[in-house]
């Protein structure tokens, strides 16, 4: 269980560095996609945002909520004031679109 959420939050990490990469861009500020959507993100084994394909690909995975939990620690200990929200959304795609568009 703690290889996937490791796994997990070196990709985050790693996104973060990319110039198109979402999580860079969502990096600092309030919001953090539920396990549903981060999974869909994980699941497609790269960054559609990732315009430059600079972040690579990997191989696709999810988290169960206990490895989506540490992932979320780990987010918070740098985002302290993120929170989980839907954003009303209905995938990540939307999700996205949605945090964009604020």
């Amino acid at each position: 269980m703690k290889a996937k959420s490791e796994f997990a939050i070196r990709i985050l990490s790693d996104n973060k560095k990319v110039m198109h990469g979402i999580f860079r861009f969502i990096n600092g500020e309030k919001y953090f996609p539920p396990v549903e959507f981060i999974n869909e993100f994980f699941e497609g084994g790269s960054d559609p945002c990732d315009q430059d394909c600079l972040m690579g690909e990997w191989e696709p995975f999810s988290l169960l909520e206990e490895e989506y939990q540490s992932v979320f620690n780990w987010w918070l200990r740098e985002n302290p004031d993120a929170v989980i929200d839907y954003l009303n959304a209905s995938d990540w795609s939307d999700w996205c679109v949605t945090l964009i568009e604020m």
